[in-house]
């Protein structure tokens, strides 16, 4: 009995809270709508028998059934479980078994937290007051607590592009060397990255300053080889891109005169094409199996390939893998390693027990997303001063990324690693650094997507971001006749840009490729507007504008940014295949949001060089113009 609400809502019909659309998806004929409709709180409590019975006789024994359910839970104050009820009459809902819910219960997806909050008034002007390395390092109080937060275990944080990842991990680290008073390592993925976080952590720390250590996660494998082999680093030598190409092409006719070559499908491939599929799957699967596992390839089971436009067959699986034993023993004929086998051999030196190494006591990853299964698995196999295993440690392993800024063929599983973070996982999702236009074009571009969120076995479509409340310009699509062209109308647009008074390190343009970017610095050198690589100057307040690869450019942030050569052929990029296309598609979306007020796209298109699909995905969440006779004009939408 309900002896606590007034009795004037004991009056009112129970369902009252069903709209007209639950109405007609319950399918009850009139007369028993009607009567179902007007029954009240009172006179469920009173009758509830004779309710069923009614119920029974005016729509048979299965809709009557349904809608005592519904009174049951309206009259408990269950509204959730009413809707949901309807849904599961209705097909849009289904009652899972155990052996479902058990998995989906711990997916990490399913036990994460969302970390949100509003823009602080300060925001607005915060420009006005500050430095950039001030707004690199600024921290909401919501971002705080995850930075400052205590974890038993690993601990996993997911941030839509803008929204602080960085600048929390930063604040983590000198929370950590305070609390320990021991090393903590700072790991990311391009030089460019690690030299901004060394810049961040001299702005942000005092006298823990030297206990936190930045590396990228090439430097920390090949630290660990030297530290824990015993010919150090003598025993090879780094292999270089012309040593690469050579062994590649020796492999390549190997598989060609293969006595099972005609029975796979790798025969439909020219010669090019076959030599970057199998560099691309010496890579992916040298990054995921050490030297004594290769033979799990050959097990689909046990080794699931993801993000290939085609599957290979047991017969195609074993040939690739004599290919990649066949690069292997060349590389170790002539004393040389590549990054994979770099990490491998410091996985396998860590297994071996040899306890010679330094020892950090906390580990920070930064563009995890971008990591291989062995890369995951070397940050959480290094023991901690007391010997633990870092993803075992307290505090030990704290990994962030962003699945949608995914740029490189690599991934990995933390289930198959042993690294569980659930529950101890958050998502910001509130982007601070793009206007609200960067932001639409961009997210438009990546939405319709799916990505491994920083998991493998979490592929999803991408978080949608909470938009930041500034408003700017549109991002401009320009068309010109030529790569020349495109490069001029750039450096031209620097030259304006610093004459109104923009810091030259606040600008970026970024090309896709060494042809793009060689052209862009030569029209910047014909103008007398200095420059630099941003892989050898990564300070935002120097006197020279950046020049960069999508690649070096992810993670920072500039105020403009410009984008050259986006063509069918380069991005997307003409040897990827369909399934490849959303990861060249988080190439674009990493370097546009890159833009903090404006963002200049351009294109030269010629010949088979249409303007790259991307374009026309964003096209309508920005303004166009093209270029004649060296003058901009706007395109006037139609």
């Amino acid at each position: 009995m309900d002896l606590e609400s007034p009795e004037d809502i004991l009056a009112l019909p129970l369902l009252r809270v069903l709209s007209s659309d639950e109405w007609c998806r319950l399918e009850l004929a009139g007369e028993a709508q009607a009567f179902a409709s007007n029954i009240t709180e009172n006179e469920y409590e009173r009758d509830a028998e004779g309710i069923l019975t009614r119920l029974d006789e005016v729509s048979g024994y299965e809709k009557a059934s349904l809608v005592f359910d519904l009174l049951g839970h309206a009259h408990a104050g269950e509204w959730q479980q009413l809707h949901q009820r309807i849904g599961l009459t209705t097909g849009e809902a289904a009652v899972t078994v155990p052996e479902e819910v058990a998995p989906a219960m711990l997916s990490p997806e399913n036990r994460e937290s969302f970390v949100t909050f509003d823009d602080p008034d300060e925001l607005s002007t915060f420009f006005e007051n500050h430095s950039m390395a001030d707004w690199m390092l600024f921290l909401h109080p919501e971002q705080k607590k995850v930075s400052e937060k205590e974890f038993k275990g690993p601990a996993r944080l997911r941030g839509v592009s803008g929204s602080g990842k960085t600048s929390v991990l930063v604040h983590r680290a000198r929370f950590l060397a305070k609390k320990y008073h021991q090393h903590v390592l700072l790991v990311t993925l391009t030089e460019s990255m690690r030299k901004l976080l060394d810049h961040l952590a001299d702005d942000l720390c005092g006298v823990e300053r030297s206990l936190i250590v930045t590396m990228t996660m090439s430097s920390l494998a090949r630290h660990v080889v030297q530290q824990l082999h015993p010919q150090s680093s003598g025993f090879y030598t780094l292999i270089s891109q012309q040593q690469s190409d050579s062994v590649i092409s020796v492999v390549a006719q190997h598989v060609r005169s293969h006595a099972d070559f005609a029975r796979t499908p790798l025969t439909t491939m020219e010669d090019r094409v076959l030599s970057e599929f199998l560099r691309d799957e010496i890579s992916y699967v040298r990054g995921r199996l050490l030297p004594a596992d290769l033979d799990h390839y050959l097990d689909s089971r046990l080794f699931q390939r993801r993000g290939r436009g085609f599957a290979l067959n047991e017969t195609a699986r074993s040939v690739v893998l004599d290919a990649i034993r066949l690069y292997e023993q060349k590389l170790w004929e002539a004393g040389l390693l590549d990054h994979e086998g770099i990490v491998a051999e410091a996985v396998r030196l860590i297994d071996s027990g040899n306890s010679q190494i330094d020892r950090p006591r906390c580990i920070l990853c930064d563009e995890v997303q971008d990591l291989s299964q062995l890369e995951v698995a070397l940050l959480g196999r290094l023991p901690t001063p007391t010997g633990e295993h870092m993803a075992e440690a307290e505090n030990g392993l704290f990994l962030a990324g962003d699945g949608a800024q995914t740029i490189y063929k690599r991934g990995f599983t933390l289930r198959r690693l042993g690294i569980d973070v659930s529950s101890r996982s958050f998502t910001l999702r509130k982007n601070y650094r793009n206007t609200h236009e960067i932001l639409t074009a961009a997210f438009s571009l990546v939405s319709e997507y799916e990505f491994a969120d920083v998991d493998e076995d979490n592929v999803i479509k991408p978080t949608e971001p909470e938009f930041a409340k500034q408003h700017g310009v549109r991002p401009v699509i320009v068309r010109c006749s030529s790569l020349a062209e495109e490069a001029m109308v750039i450096a031209e647009k620097v030259r304006a840009d610093l004459a109104y008074g923009q810091t030259p390190g606040q600008i970026c343009i970024v090309g896709p490729n060494t042809k793009i970017r060689d052209e862009v610095q030569r029209a910047l050198t014909r103008i007398g507007i200095a420059y630099t690589d941003l892989r050898q100057d990564a300070d935002y307040e120097s006197d020279r504008v950046k020049v960069s690869t999508i690649e070096s450019a992810k993670g920072h942030e500039f105020s403009a940014v410009f984008i050259a050569g986006l063509v069918e052929g380069v991005l997307p990029n003409g040897d990827v295949t369909e399934a490849e296309i959303p990861r060249e598609a988080a190439r674009l979306y990493v370097a546009m949001t890159r833009a903090r007020d404006t963002l200049t796209l351009s294109y030269s298109p010629s010949g088979p060089y249409s303007a790259s699909r991307f374009l026309l995905a964003i096209q309508s969440h920005c303004d166009e113009a093209r270029v004649r006779d060296g003058q901009m004009y706007r395109v006037h939408a139609s």
